[in-house]
């Protein structure tokens, strides 16, 4: 079979019948141990003991590496066993059950004889936002009972992330498309005012090219997410990404009197793919357009760092763009990469922002192994840089002190 084919669907069905039966055969194993263990507590010892004999059965070591939670107890909510994933959720310790909310759900298993399942919110031994927890009750001969339990608070953080990207994505098109319905009747009543029908005809123009930019914006930033396989990275020169970049953005910087200029480290590449690169690029030069003043300069500045923390040690191109604009407040920059969030929603909307442009930037950093910065204050302009792997560096590159560039907002680790 070929490595680019699709696998049958019975085979993955196959694979995870097996691999829920070697955890529920390691859990059922640790179970009888600790059964076993439990019914014979209070027998008689005989007077001479020879040396324990290591117990050689990996029950015990393969339920302790599980992600699962697996606990057992008895009628009396002692524990008899329970592995590291249970006991890092907070609901039960070496010896005891600590939830009360468990406690409960034990003893209505215990009454009704059958598995119970629930899920249980637990509060964080430090702050921040409760995890989720799912949990299973199954009782067992002598008043044992087997827990099971799974951290599902990733799942709701996904689920309220798409519900509100429904709502946000919902909202987003709603706008220009309410927007060219009421121009459109504008048009038919205004058919005898060429003026008047030009007008709402231009508003059509700009809503309906508002709402282009926002379906492409959304595909790309789909693309990037993972919904299509990654392009293959090839060589890319930093000059040309940057030139394409400034020839997609010229017209809009033409028409503010706005000059684009490019200065730093000449003849650097790095690899990965153009297409991505020269978009991530473009929304950075183009927010900074979008958000200066007339007759100022955007200046983009190539250079390379050695950075710190988990990319030590790799020699990084810097991409750095540089605007005199009205700046963001300290309070935004955790936030500006979120997708279709806006600092200033009205400006915007003005200046024909769908609000995913900083999304993809930093989807397309993290994809090329690299990541996205901010520095900035209000009224102080702002400087956002693109750090990328590098594949080639001319030999008189230097590499600054990373402290030069520690005072940035880290976006994408």
């Amino acid at each position: 079979m070929a490595h680019n084919e699709p696998q049958p669907k019975s085979l993955g069905r196959g694979v995870g019948r097996v691999l829920t039966g070697l955890a529920a055969g390691a859990a059922f194993g640790a179970a009888a141990t600790a059964l076993m263990k439990f019914r014979h507590r209070g027998a008689p010892h005989p007077e001479a003991r020879t040396a324990p004999v290591p117990d050689t059965r990996p029950w015990e070591a393969a339920v302790g590496l599980l992600r699962t939670g697996v606990c057992l107890v008895d009628d009396h909510n002692r524990v008899l066993y329970t592995n590291r994933a249970a006991r890092d959720l907070g609901l039960v310790d070496d010896h005891e059950i600590v939830s009360l909310t468990l406690r409960a759900l034990l003893a209505q298993a215990r009454r009704s004889g059958r598995y119970r399942d629930a899920e249980i919110e637990v509060p964080k031994q430090v702050m921040g936002e409760p995890s989720a927890v799912s949990v299973r009750i199954t009782p067992l001969p002598d008043g044992v009972s087997v827990a099971e339990f799974q951290d599902i608070s990733e799942l709701h953080r996904v689920e309220r992330v798409r519900r509100d990207f429904v709502a946000n994505i919902s909202h987003e098109l709603k706008t220009p498309v309410g927007a060219m319905q009421i121009l459109s009747e504008a048009l038919k009543d205004a058919a005898e005012d060429p003026d008047a029908a030009a007008r709402f005809a231009d508003r059509i123009r700009s809503e309906s090219k508002r709402m282009n930019h926002l379906v492409s914006d959304l595909l790309e930033l789909s693309r990037l997410q993972g919904a299509e396989k990654l392009p293959d990275p090839e060589p890319v020169e930093v000059d040309r990404i940057v030139m394409e970049a400034f020839d997609q953005t010229r017209i809009a910087a033409e028409e503010k009197g706005i000059e684009l200029r490019l200065i730093g480290v000449e003849d650097m590449e790095v690899l990965g793919n153009e297409a991505q690169l020269v978009t991530a690029v473009k929304n950075l030069v183009g927010n900074a357009i979008s958000y200066s003043p007339e007759n100022t300069a955007v200046e983009v500045e190539t250079s390379v760092t050695s950075p710190t923390g988990h990319l030590a040690g790799v020699k990084m191109v810097c991409i750095s763009v540089r605007d005199q604009g009205i700046g963001i407040p300290a309070e935004e920059l955790d936030r500006i990469f979120e997708r279709f969030y806006r600092v200033d929603a009205a400006r915007s909307r003005q200046t024909g922002g769908t609000g995913l442009g900083l999304a993809i930037v930093k989807h397309v950093a993290v994809n090329h192994g690299g990541r996205v910065e901010v520095s900035s204050m209000p009224d102080a302009g702002s400087v956002f840089t693109l750090m990328l792997p590098a594949r080639s560096l001319p030999s008189d590159a230097t590499a600054p002190d990373s402290a030069e560039i520690g005072t940035s907002q880290q976006a994408a680790r």
